[in-house]
């Protein structure tokens, strides 16, 4: 197979974006043999309808359901063949040389599994995108929303203009060792949220590497689907939360973490709904 790289992109409804995004690909094209994947998951803004006319070159799978992040990218992944996997964002636009340099450090590090790189705003300033793991305790920060308790887990201290080894890294763009992988990229249970995270816990537990460059960077433009998510795609947000934490700690971060998100939900949706967040489920899918 002489499949270099497969570039993977699922989008929901992002048609804009989604054209910036493949522009900068079609100008900055990777000097190795590639594939992308589009993976539509049931747009109804004509993004499908974009990609065909405007990149007849791209690999398009329109899904007659929104399948979730993760089941987008698993799906783009069946029918990938490359030796590296790169996840981008529909929100994104790559620079000059991005994946050539990302491309780079696995083929000379053999130990890495993920790298990722710099998240550039279109203003210009560094988002942040490498964390260490969270515990039960930052959780218990992050949504009581006790924020200046949790400095270390979101790494204030971190140094972005220095490669360094990292727990994990924002999904929006890393590449991928095929190795490094299963049958899948991300775990479906986590359709929306957390995904990134345990794929990045998964990946560590092989003993491979996640390493974040700053040599080279993408513009982000941010997502903001989630934060106007109506009730039932919250209540999968928080299910996806407490299986998480279940998942990894056990069932007592399940009893001491539903209350918090229940009390969460009703205050942000003031719908009874979220009472059923006191009842571990693990089909957490969107369809």
């Amino acid at each position: 197979n002489s499949m270099k790289l497969s570039i993977i992109i699922t989008s929901w409804n992002t048609k804009k974006l989604l054209q910036s995004c493949l522009r900068s690909l079609q100008a900055h094209i990777p000097d190795v043999p590639f594939e992308i994947i589009v993976v539509d998951n049931a747009s109804h803004d004509a993004s499908a309808e974009m990609v065909e006319k405007e990149f007849p070159q791209v690999t398009l799978i329109k899904n007659s359901i929104n399948s979730g992040y993760a089941g987008g990218n698993n799906i783009g992944f069946t029918i990938s063949s490359g030796e590296y996997i790169l996840l981008l964002g529909s929100d994104t636009e790559i620079l000059p040389h991005t994946i050539e340099t990302m491309i780079e450090i696995l083929e000379t590090r053999k130990d890495v599994g993920i790298v990722s790189c710099k998240l550039q705003l279109p203003n210009g300033s560094i988002q942040p995108s490498c964390q260490r793991f969270p515990t039960v305790g930052n959780a218990v920060a992050m949504y009581l929303s006790l924020h200046i308790l949790n400095k270390n887990y979101h790494m204030h201290d971190f140094d972005f203009s220095t490669e360094q080894e990292v727990d994990q890294s924002d999904a929006t763009c890393i590449l991928i060792r095929r190795k490094a992988l299963d049958n899948t990229i991300l775990d479906e249970r986590f359709s929306i949220l957390y995904n990134d995270v345990d794929l990045c816990q998964r990946i560590k537990r092989k003993n491979w590497k996640i390493v974040y460059t700053p040599t080279t960077a993408v513009i982000h433009h941010g997502s903001q689907s989630t934060r106007q998510a109506p009730p039932h795609l919250r209540l999968i947000m928080y299910q996806n939360i407490l299986l998480y934490y279940q998942t990894y700690f056990g069932l007592y971060a399940r009893f001491i973490l539903a209350p918090i998100l229940v009390i969460r939900f009703l205050i942000t949706t003031r719908n009874l709904i979220g009472l059923t967040l006191f009842f571990p489920t693990n089909d957490t899918k969107l369809s």
